[in-house]
């Protein structure tokens, strides 16, 4: 009888452990539409640059309600100067303190990537290049996740011309040059490329249709700002998230993930916890509305200001799990 009684109270106490969200533990964090943000994408929700000293990378942003930040002014090859706040840069350190794990998780070329980090929160981990691309905190290139599909794209530290590489990866490249009106970016790219389709219908259709026919094994896409990604399908955003979670010991209930657009979705699928500062697709709109525990910020839009409101939510969460109040659910 007493056996079966504390059998009984076992099997409760486990039951309610389960049902309770696991203490947050890691952070993986998109860049821009995330972290970083732009004037053409936060004026058109009432936010807007009302200072700017280009030489010192400073800025001074307000929000619809007149409230301002003080920025930094981060470079950007293809969509022009970003803005993260020292509000941010600050979150972001307290949340380390904490002992949480702050990982950022981006597409940017390798040359966006390292012109940024100096001016970016310091974080233990930076993914670059669609997940190929990950440099520990002492800057070094994981050669362990590279290895795993340097077969797909050759080693990211290679020097090559795009013309002469011979992987699988970069010949896809070649082909799709061919393609009129399609802008295909390999710059500073070791481990993904880009495709433009400037918005054209019958050019999108006819990379589609090439995809359709020709993608090689190995090679994975992704949509990311209107654009086309192609990286190996052993990286990706997603992949690059369940490897570092395995290195550092931490599961996907104790993860938390920032993002905004189409291509942060599979890194979201690996993580207990999603707080977006912006909704910049129409599938990750429609994604949002499907997960009511999803925390949109009430600032989304709004750049900087919607994703300090996210990094509180997690700061009071981490604070009040260390206070003894138990895991804290993230959404609304």
């Amino acid at each position: 009888m007493l056996r079966s009684a504390l059998s009984l109270l076992l099997l409760r106490v486990f039951a309610m452990a389960a049902d309770r969200p696991a203490r947050l533990r890691a952070v993986f964090s998109d860049l821009d539409g995330t972290l970083v943000h732009f004037p053409s994408w936060f004026e058109e929700h009432g936010a807007k640059i009302v200072s700017r000293d280009a030489e010192a990378k400073r800025c001074v942003v307000e929000s619809a309600t007149g409230e301002r930040r003080e920025c930094r002014l981060l470079p950007s090859s293809t969509m022009g100067d970003g803005v993260v706040s020292e509000r941010t840069v600050e979150l972001v350190r307290q949340l380390r303190a904490e002992g949480v794990l702050f990982a950022v998780v981006t597409a940017a070329r390798k040359s966006t990537l390292l012109a940024r980090l100096p001016l970016l929160p310091a974080c233990d981990v930076a993914v670059g290049e669609t997940g190929s691309r990950i440099l520990l905190e002492d800057g070094a290139v994981d050669v362990e996740w590279a290895a795993r599909f340097e077969a797909v794209c050759g080693p990211l530290e290679r020097e090559m011309d795009v013309a002469h590489r011979p992987e699988p990866l970069w010949r896809l490249f070649r082909r799709l040059q061919s393609i009129r009106g399609l802008k295909c970016d390999a710059r500073s790219y070791y481990g993904c490329f880009r495709a433009d389709t400037g918005d054209d219908p019958s050019v999108d259709a006819a990379l589609r249709a090439c995809v359709e026919r020709e993608l090689p094994a190995g090679v994975s896409w992704a949509m990311n700002l209107g654009k086309y990604d192609f990286y190996p399908a052993l990286s990706g955003k997603g992949n690059a998230v369940s490897y570092l979670q395995a290195k550092h010991g931490v599961a996907a209930a104790e993860s938390a993930c920032l993002f905004d657009d189409d291509n942060d979705l599979p890194m979201a699928e690996r993580c207990g916890a999603h707080l977006l500062p912006g909704l910049t697709s129409a599938s990750v709109a429609h994604a949002a509305e499907a997960h009511p525990d999803w925390y949109v910020a009430p600032s989304a839009g709004q750049g900087v200001f919607a994703v300090e409101e996210c990094l509180e939510r997690l700061l009071a969460r981490v604070r009040a799990e260390k206070a003894g109040e138990g895991a804290q659910p993230v959404g609304a």
